[in-house]
């Protein structure tokens, strides 16, 4: 399994702000849940690390 690593990640839908300097690492082995409320960014989250969604 590979390590995925985050630094610095923002997103932006007009004047929303979806994700705001995101700072993430997962480390091979290791299980990790998004959780939040609706409209949280957890969705954008795993569409910028699959690259469907670009980063600003």
């Amino acid at each position: 399994m590979a390590n995925v690593k985050l630094e610095g990640v923002t997103k932006r839908f007009g004047k929303l702000t979806a994700i705001n300097n995101l700072k993430l690492e997962i480390r091979s082995g290791e299980l990790f849940v998004l959780l939040g409320p609706t409209g949280a960014g957890k969705t954008t989250t795993l569409r910028c690390v699959a690259g469907l969604e670009k980063q600003d």
